[in-house]
Order: structure tokens, then C-alpha cells, then sequence
């Protein structure tokens, strides 16, 4: 028969391996994490409009989504997570098929079909990632996004819709949204939808001599509008709200330099405003033909809301209504700006790079915690070794000689035999008697094939 040779050993499994968490009690590979998650998505478009319109949760009020989500999640029987913006709806979902997914976001949502995107494991975190860095927004760099984006992970792990581990996933998503930001400038880009809606009202107010407006909404959108208008010299601002008094507890300030109001107060006025702005939210038009806009007189209406809350049919024929459909316009002239292809082009590679470190941190984690084993195991048999009736003059050779044996041992990364170990380990030019050389590689033999056939290490339970 032919010589097949010494039994190999092999202990790269301990570090190729992906490291492992316990998080509450339970185990968890991040590589078995990212392989569980699926992903639907529905970026809006001239097809789809009427699907993102109806799915979207920005209309709806904290309790109201938080039961939305909730309920999917019940009837999926896995943790959910979901975020709407101005131009999208995504769901992520963990341990579910993304067909498994869409089929009970269609239940919970009484539809019998949506065209979705689909989107699996890594390519899950790759979306996502474009989507928070502003790569797959109407505005390249936009920075809202990863606002919203924070916004909701933070919504989900507040009301326990997200589980900690499960979440844990987006702060992959998050750190690797900084790095792209940093390398491409996006932090410090003014492209976005808050600056392109400042630019149009800088723009509106200046071409007219007197300026009347009107803000629907006191939210973060609207207060900024606000400031623009006082920072080009308005003075006849009005607000309508639905609580006014919520108003102005919110930004005294801010509040008290306008008129603020309610809706049905507005009906009732006799203001005539030239520029109407609007940023409420709502999940159809607030005005429409049932129920238009109260002014008639002539005006530029700007509506920065997702859904529309300004409908064709809610103004009269003397206004002008720019709704989102003109801003996605506007947005896509800026984005020339920033050499849009190239751009894109050079984040996919950035992109692939981010996601090779990631993966490889991983394994390096493990790596360093097999190293670290290695290193105490050998150094523990050192100090028994200094013990032995052969040691003469060698005590201070053990500790040395054991980081030796450990360095070789964790650089191989092809299995190896233990006449290879016992040949690193005689081959020795140090000072030590060649009847303790032999204890050691009989000690160091036996201990690495008993490693060698063990499920994990000891003490593998961070």
C-alpha cells in the first residue's frame, strides 16, 4: 500500500469561521445574519407612483406606524423593518424569504400586487447603503436620508419591533454610509432637498415686490421655510396648523414672527396670499376638487409633500402648483452637476471595497481571538515546562520558546503534520536540552491534536 503519510492537522476552521456574538444569551454570526435578510423595495417612478402612494407610512402618525409595522411583523413571525421617504418604501425582514415578505406586507396592506424590488443578503446591506449615502436619491448626496434613515432604526429598537441583534445589522449600513459621505464629500454638498426648496423661494420672493405667504405645517420642513422667508426680509407670513398652540410651544421663537392659524380659520380669512407653501403630510391630498385650496387669487404654490397634499383639481386657474413631480425634474439638472455616471461608477467599487473589509473583519476577529487562545495555551504548558527535571540553565528559553511555537502554529494556513511541528520545534537554535526539546514536542503534539478535534476552543463564548 502506498505511504499516504502523517494524519494532518488542521485548525484553520477556528478562524476562517465567522466570529461569533452572544447577544442575550443566544449565538449569532454576523455572516449567518446578513444571509438571513430579504429585502422589498419600490423606489418611485411614472409606474409605480400609485403603489408607493398607498404603501407609504409618512402620512401616518407615530402610533399609527408603529401598529402598521407591528402587525406585520405579527403575522410574519419575524422582526420587520420598514422606512418611507419622499420617493420610496422599503421593508426589510429577518430569517424570511423577501417573497415571503411581500406576500405579507400584500395581505396587510389589502393589495394583491406591488413591483417590488427584491433583494437578498449582502445585497440587502449594498441597497441600503446607496439609499443612506443619498447614491439612489432624486439628489445625489442628498443628506435628509440618513436622517430619516436613523430616525427609523431608532423608532424600530424603541418600540422592540426590531430585535438588538437583528438590528445590529444597520449599524453595519450606517458606518459604512460615513465612509462613502466622507469620501465623496457628500457632508458638506447643499444639493439637497432642503437647500433646493430654499433656493426656490429665494428665487420666488425676489422676483416680486411684496410677498404674502402662507406655510401649511409647523414641522422641521416648514420652520425652515419660515426662516427663509424672514431671512429675506417677509414679514407677512401666516401658518396653518392643525394645533397652533402645539406651534408655538414647539419654537416660541419662530412662532412668535408669524400669524399662525387653523385650517378652518384659513377658510374663513380673507388673506390673499401670493406664495403658498406647503410641507404637511397626509396619505391623500389635504386639498383637491372637495375641498380646495381657500385662497383663489393668483399665487405660485409650492408643495414639498410625499403623498401630494395639493391636488391639480384643489387650485384655481390664476395658481401655479410645483409639485414633487417638478422638484424630481430640478433635482436631476442639479445632479449633472456632480457628474452623476461617474459618481455612481466610482461608489460601486468604493462600495465593493467597504463590504470586502467588512467581511474580512469577520474573520480577522476570529483569527485574533484563535491567536490569543494559542498564545495563553502555550504560554500556561511554559510555565509547567520550567518545572522539569531537564530544564538547567534554560527557565528563561520557555517563555520565549512557547510565543515561537504559538507564532508558527497560527501561521499555517495549510494543515500540517505533527512530524512537521516536531521539526520546527527540534530545528530550535536555542539553548535547551535535547531531552526537554522532546517533552515539549510530545506535550505540544498532544495538545494541538486535541485542539485539532474539538468543535471550538475553550472559553469560545463572547
Amino acid at each position: 500500500m502506498r505511504n499516504l503519510g502523517s494524519p494532518k492537522i488542521d485548525l484553520s476552521r477556528f478562524f476562517s469561521e465567522s466570529y461569533v456574538h452572544q447577544i442575550n444569551g443566544r449565538s449569532v454570526s454576523p455572516q449567518e445574519l446578513i444571509n438571513s435578510v430579504s429585502m422589498i423595495s419600490m423606489k418611485i417612478n411614472s409606474n409605480n407612483v400609485e403603489y408607493v402612494e398607498y404603501l407609504t407610512t409618512e402620512g401616518l402618525s407615530k402610533e399609527d406606524r408603529v401598529s402598521y409595522i407591528g402587525t406585520i411583523r405579527d403575522k410574519l413571525g419575524s422582526d420587520i423593518f420598514e422606512m418611507s421617504t419622499c420617493n420610496r418604501v422599503l421593508y426589510v425582514g429577518f430569517g424570511v424569504t423577501s417573497q415571503e415578505l411581500e406576500s405579507c406586507v400584500l395581505e396587510t396592506t389589502s393589495m394583491k400586487e406591488a413591483p417590488f424590488n427584491h433583494f437578498t443578503g449582502l445585497d440587502v446591506w449594498r441597497h441600503l447603503v446607496k439609499v443612506c449615502s443619498g447614491l439612489d436619491s432624486f439628489i445625489i448626496g442628498e443628506l435628509q436620508v440618513m436622517s430619516q434613515f436613523r430616525g427609523s432604526v431608532a423608532l424600530h429598537r424603541k418600540y422592540d419591533l426590531v430585535s438588538d441583534i437583528n438590528s445590529s445589522f444597520f449599524d453595519h449600513v450606517i458606518s459604512a454610509n460615513r465612509i462613502i459621505r466622507r469620501e465623496f464629500g457628500f457632508n458638506q454638498t447643499t444639493e439637497s432637498m432642503l437647500n433646493l426648496a430654499t433656493s426656490a423661494l429665494e428665487e420666488a420672493v425676489s422676483s416680486k415686490e411684496t410677498t404674502s405667504s402662507v406655510v401649511l405645517g409647523f414641522g422641521d420642513m416648514g420652520c425652515k421655510a419660515i426662516e427663509v422667508l424672514l431671512s429675506l426680509g417677509q414679514t407677512n407670513i401666516h401658518v396653518i396648523t392643525r394645533s397652533p398652540e402645539k406651534a408655538e410651544a414647539r419654537n416660541p421663537e419662530l412662532a412668535s414672527n408669524v400669524n399662525i392659524m387653523t385650517f378652518d380659520e384659513w377658510k374663513s380669512s380673507t388673506i390673499e396670499p401670493n406664495l403658498i407653501i406647503s410641507t404637511i403630510r397626509n396619505n391623500k391630498p389635504t386639498f383637491d376638487q372637495s375641498n380646495p385650496v381657500p385662497s383663489s387669487n393668483s399665487a405660485m404654490i409650492m408643495d414639498f409633500s410625499w403623498p401630494p397634499s395639493i391636488d391639480k383639481s384643489g387650485i384655481s386657474p390664476e395658481q401655479e402648483l410645483f409639485g414633487m413631480e417638478h422638484w424630481i425634474r430640478v433635482a436631476h439638472r442639479l445632479g449633472v452637476e456632480w457628474d452623476y455616471a461617474s459618481t455612481i461608477e466610482q461608489s460601486e467599487q468604493l462600495i465593493t471595497d467597504i463590504q470586502k473589509k467588512f467581511m474580512s473583519a469577520l474573520t480577522d476577529r476570529s483569527q485574533a481571538k484563535f491567536r490569543s487562545f494559542m498564545y495563553q495555551t502555550l504560554e500556561n504548558m511554559s510555565r509547567e515546562w520550567e518545572k522539569s527535571e531537564y530544564i538547567e540553565n534554560s527557565v528563561e528559553q520557555m517563555g520565549a520558546f512557547s510565543r515561537e511555537i504559538a507564532t508558527w502554529i497560527c501561521n499555517q494556513e495549510e494543515p500540517f503534520t505533527k512530524v512537521d511541528l516536531q521539526n520546527m520545534m527540534m530545528s530550535t537554535k536555542r539553548p535547551i536540552n535535547p531531552n526537554l526539546l522532546q517533552k515539549l514536542a510530545k506535550d505540544v503534539n498532544e495538545t494541538v491534536d486535541r485542539i485539532s478535534k474539538m468543535s471550538t476552543f475553550p472559553g469560545d463564548n463572547s
